[in-house]
């Protein structure tokens, strides 16, 4: 039999026990993050259709189309956290000690995430650099579609339907809906228009019941047609309310729908960006190639910081160290602030994502060498 390669065997050992743990680690700390986010932004978007801003049979397309972007952020962090504990958990069980034995060096297990950072690091890029802004540009196209949908196409029957913005809002209500004939049956209507800047008041509120009503086009513009009603018009707390009643009324609807959404240059290709000398535009790159960027440096990062005493557990730094992460995240949003708001022009040469990257690099480079010089200043001590 031939003998082993003790060296390369131990390293191969050492590589899939860690990438082992770090794919589990990293795919149940994805899990819950992807959980807590798009629940959070699914509720947003429930709300949304529950007043009728949306239909409620494009939530899942919008929440499919967003997902790539909450994954480019959510990976990264994901495998910093998993780095913390899988690390954490082998210097608490002292399986560190005994590798630091073997002669396994930080370098050795830098190169043992390699694979996982080089993984992570190109689907962090796909995301951010081609898939997301389609996906973007295909939210907008959907709210777009969204705001260009009449009432009766959103009104649910026997609930009400809230629309408006600015103060100004009507709420609508059909007991009955009859969508083939386009019918619908008692109806009650709810106009509040506030006062005008130079007025002093609470606003007036239009109030209208029907018995039936029908959506109509007249050059271009979109009417409620209502028969056999009754309207009140006055100011809430008022009880001097003008009443009518009625045949046959208009109601003008108009193009209502959906708040109008600029989602800007993130729908833009890379590309675009890269011919664009917008400041938008320049911002919206430098956070693209920041969330790329954040993936090696802050992994690397998290192998000294994963470094704790038994006695202080696996989660003895888990903390610090991500509000490291979120510190750095921090300054590439403050930075990408900066750079969207000044012209180029006027742009000083520090408004600059680079700088942040050069400076968390530098602690990065601090975190290895502070120990090697703990340990120099200790012998020259004993000396």
């Amino acid at each position: 039999m031939r003998p082993l390669e003790t060296g390369k065997d131990w390293s191969l050992i050492l590589y899939r026990y860690v990438n082992r743990q770090l794919f589990m680690t990293t795919v149940v700390v994805t899990f819950v993050l992807v959980m807590v986010l798009v629940s959070g932004r699914f509720i947003k978007y429930l709300a949304e259709a529950a007043v009728g801003d949306i239909a409620a049979d494009v939530l899942f397309s919008i929440m499919a189309f967003r997902l790539p972007e909450f994954l480019q952020l959510i990976l990264p962090l994901s495998l910093f956290i998993a780095v913390l504990l899988v690390l954490g958990r082998m210097y608490v069980d002292n399986e560190m000690v005994v590798l630091r034995a073997c002669g396994v060096s930080q370098g050795r297990l830098v190169r043992a995430i390699a694979a996982p950072v080089v993984v992570t690091t190109l689907v962090v890029g796909f995301f951010t650099l081609y898939v997301t802004p389609r996906g973007e540009a295909e939210v907008g196209r959907i709210f777009e579609e969204q705001r260009d949908r009449s009432v009766l196409e959103l009104l649910t029957p026997g609930r009400f339907h809230v629309r408006g913005s600015g103060g100004d809002y009507r709420a609508t209500y059909a007991e009955t809906l009859d969508r083939e004939a386009g019918m619908l049956r008692e109806i009650f209507l709810s106009d509040f228009r506030p006062p005008a800047e130079h007025d002093e008041g609470e606003g007036e509120m239009l109030t209208v019941w029907a018995e039936r009503g029908r959506i109509i086009e007249r050059d271009g513009m979109s009417y409620l047609e209502l028969r056999e009603g009754r309207q009140y018009r006055g100011k809430p707390g008022d009880g001097n309310f003008l009443r009518g009643a009625f045949d046959q009324a208009l109601v003008r609807i108009g193009p209502q729908g959906t708040r109008d959404r600029d989602p800007g240059v993130s729908t833009w290709s890379t590309r675009e960006l890269l011919a664009s000398d917008k400041p938008e535009a320049v911002a919206e790159l430098h956070w693209r190639l920041s969330l790329i960027l954040i993936v090696p440096v802050m992994i690397i990062a998290a192998i000294p910081l994963s470094r704790v005493n038994p006695r202080q557990g696996r989660f003895g730094k888990l903390i610090p160290a991500i509000l490291l992460y979120l510190l750095y995240a921090g300054f590439i949003m403050v930075m990408r602030g900066w750079i969207a708001d000044t012209p180029a022009q006027e742009r000083p040469v520090w408004y600059h994502t680079g700088w942040v990257h050069l400076a968390a690099i530098a602690v990065v480079a601090m975190l290895y060498l502070w120990p090697m010089f703990q340990q120099r200043r200790v012998r020259g001590g004993v000396t």
